[in-house]
């Protein structure tokens, strides 16, 4: 999705990657800082995550963030792993977390556009047990 489609569009994000609010116990909002990753090149881009506790009480919180596998694109500089998983902790109500997660592209990284899939966990004790779950998908421009 280019700039001129997220401005027509009316999304909040420059990916236009967010989560409708209905329902939600997050609000999951993805961006791409730069907007692009260059391809051919070995450089990196950085994913921001920002999360919203959309609830009255304070969530334990995770995310698992999948990159597809044909691609070469990951989440260290060889692109190997393409799963990645974060643990957030505990959020307040109300509160918003952001965080930035690498993506690295390399020499033989082809221009295309890569789907990403972002799932962010709601956990009851541990993070063993879930109780909720938010997914977002999107995709990653490499030109």
């Amino acid at each position: 999705m280019g700039f001129l489609d997220s401005l027509l569009n009316g999304n909040d994000s420059a990916s236009g990657v967010t989560a409708e609010n209905e329902g939600n116990p997050l609000k999951l909002m993805v961006s791409f800082l730069p907007v692009r990753l260059t391809a051919m090149k070995e450089n990196k881009i950085s994913m921001l995550v920002k999360l919203t506790n959309l609830t009255d009480q304070e969530q334990m919180v995770s995310l698992d963030i999948l990159l597809p596998k044909n691609g070469m694109v990951g989440f260290e500089p060889t692109c190997i792993t393409k799963h990645g998983e974060k643990k957030l902790g505990k959020i307040a109500a109300g509160e918003t977390k952001e965080i930035s997660i690498p993506i690295y592209g390399t020499n033989q990284t082809k221009p295309a556009t890569y789907p990403f899939k972002v799932v962010a966990y709601l956990h009851y004790l541990d993070y063993e047990k879930v109780l909720n779950q938010v997914s977002k998908m999107g995709e990653l421009r490499v030109v």
